[in-house]
């Protein structure tokens, strides 16, 4: 089951009485919990929990004969919404790295890697130049299985580009995710299952062309990102989409979310 990272979806007042703890957020939202002494330890840990800290971690917080009920009380609240998992930024964990590019897009040798001396781990960025979304979903889930964070980034679409936000293993929205929400508003949906299906027979793919100014707008975007691994705090930039249009140059920034039915990550609990 992948790890949870508890927090509430709203700010919440705590009314307490004799074992009894009642959370409350809004006119709308209001849950009551009742059992033996609830209100002596409930409050406390429910304010820890931040969307940092993984549940196990929170439960070990708690002495031994109140993690059961503490366990059954987040499944409730998970249940209810009232606990949500934090996202990528809110797990966000400081990494120096150097961009490792893999991926056999013509474009991908020119990317700047930065130094890749003994303190930096190296971050893998998959490069595409085609429609291959077969092999950038192996490439996905090799990732996922082996717990490491990693960019994607593809002109394959030739009017424009994507460069990935920073995908964890753990947390927020994986690629499964993001090309489930692309077919989603896709006006030819099918096309997916079509490039899939001739990608497993082992059908070539066409390169796109992409004009020089706007890889190189790829190429320090994905740079970029890797700097700003090692930030302390999350930046909004390195869990965005980042989308640079082939016609103006115009690069958007957009906000991946989780896809609660993606078959990649279990669309996260």
């Amino acid at each position: 089951m992948p790890v949870r990272f508890p927090r509430p979806a709203w700010p919440f007042t705590t009314l307490t009485g004799p074992d009894t703890v009642s959370l409350v957020a809004g006119e709308d939202f209001r849950y009551t919990l009742t059992g033996p002494g609830l209100e002596t330890w409930l409050p406390e840990w429910l304010a820890g929990l931040d969307g940092r800290t993984p549940l196990d971690e929170a439960l070990g917080r708690l002495p031994a004969a109140r993690r059961a009920s503490a366990s059954q009380v987040a499944d409730r609240l998970y249940g209810e919404r009232f606990l949500v998992n934090g996202t990528a930024a809110d797990v966000h964990r400081p990494q120096a790295y150097h961009l490792a590019v893999k991926g056999n897009a013509w474009w991908a040798p020119d990317t700047p890697t930065g130094d890749d001396g003994p303190t930096l781990r190296p971050l893998p960025a998959f490069c595409q130049d085609t429609l291959d979304y077969a092999a950038a979903l192996r490439f996905n889930r090799q990732c996922l299985d082996a717990g490491t964070p990693w960019l994607w980034a593809t002109v394959g679409p030739m009017s424009r580009a994507y460069v990935g936000p920073l995908f964890l293993p753990d947390a927020g929205p994986c690629l499964g995710c993001l090309l489930g929400h692309f077919r989603r508003v896709s006006p030819a949906p099918d096309l997916y299952d079509a490039l899939t299906a001739h990608a497993h027979a082992g059908g070539p793919m066409a390169p796109a062309p992409f004009p020089a100014p706007a890889v190189g707008i790829v190429r320090q975007l994905l740079a970029w990102k890797a700097e700003l691994a090692a930030a302390p705090e999350a930046t909004a930039a390195l869990y965005r989409l980042h989308v640079v249009e082939v016609a103006d140059l115009e690069v958007t920034s957009h906000r991946v979310w989780i896809d609660p039915e993606c078959p990649e990550c279990g669309g996260r609990p």
